[in-house]
């Protein structure tokens, strides 16, 4: 995933619950009770109950202290597809826990029942952006319902560095000539080699086929992964986007599901996007800065 410098100060919330209203409201009630009475009993009960809220909220306030959280975001993002972004919370108190941490970024949260001090877990929450290019992922929600769910306090982390976001990839409906040729290509190369063995496990990609999914090791890591099989060598291709059917988003799209498919049967690559040219190469590296390309394509 790549990444553009951008940082913003961090934030605070507090939000009161269903049940810490109900818990002011008697309160309340019974503060009135005690002026319109005179009576000792309802002033104890209601100090009790003030002091009780005024410990809670000190201590909510506590939970949250030194913690640290850190965005791993080591996976590509493509438009509008959900993708996982690691997170990594710290305790970095010496001697007091961490209770009901929830993090959140988006829509999605996570909760984590407690974190002893010193420790650190990693959680994954899922994401879906809908628009390529250079887009800014909003910002990570730190709360606490601790001690007794009156008030949801919140640290909002700064706003994490930009990431780039790919071209949604989709293989179209109606096929060019030079997509023909493309495909031809591809049944001459993408046959394993060595009776089909297993080159390597690698990161699931949303145009790998589900069969290929090792499912034990995807839930080993919590992330899906698939098998990467032995293949012959590819030829060079030449990609042009004006080859490709449909509006521009539409073109990006079968484009960046062609380089997607070719790189990862062997081939060499190249890429023509207007008065740009790249030549042909094969790899990780040339899929990455060709995918880069195609999600700046018009937004420079």
């Amino acid at each position: 995933m790549s990444i553009a410098n951008r940082r913003n100060s961090r934030s605070y919330g507090l939000k009161l619950t269903k049940a810490g209203g109900i818990y002011i409201i008697i309160t309340l009630l019974l503060g009135f009770a005690a002026v319109n009475t005179g009576n000792n009993l309802l002033y104890l009960m209601v100090s009790a109950l003030l002091g009780f809220m005024a410990i809670s909220g000190l201590m909510g306030q506590r939970n949250l202290k030194r913690l640290k959280v850190t965005l791993l975001p080591d996976s590509d993002l493509f438009a509008g597809l959900p993708a996982q972004v690691h997170i990594r919370l710290e305790n970095a108190r010496k001697y007091l826990p961490a209770f009901l941490i929830e993090i959140a970024i988006g829509e999605d949260s996570t909760l984590l029942p407690v974190l002893l001090p010193g420790q650190s877990e990693r959680v994954s929450l899922s994401i879906t952006i809908p628009l390529r290019g250079y887009q800014q992922l909003t910002g990570v929600w730190v709360k606490s319902r601790f001690p007794v769910n009156f008030f949801i306090r919140s640290s909002r982390l700064p706003d994490p560095d930009q990431v780039l976001v790919y071209p949604t990839p989709h293989s179209g409906h109606s096929i060019s000539g030079s997509q023909m040729a493309m495909r031809r290509q591809q049944r001459n190369i993408a046959r394993p080699g060595q009776d089909g063995e297993v080159r390597n496990i690698d990161n699931y990609h949303p145009s790998d086929n589900y069969k290929d999914i090792h499912w034990k090791h995807s839930a080993r890591q919590a992330e899906l992964k698939v098998k990467r099989y032995q293949q012959l060598g590819g030829e060079s291709v030449m990609l042009k986007l004006e080859d490709f059917n449909g509006s521009l988003e539409s073109q990006l799209s079968q484009c960046t599901f062609a380089v997607e498919q070719l790189i990862r049967h062997a081939n060499a690559v190249g890429l023509q996007l207007g008065d740009l040219s790249f030549p042909p190469q094969p790899g990780r590296q040339q899929r990455n800065r060709l995918l880069k390309e195609l999600a700046l394509y018009g937004h420079r």
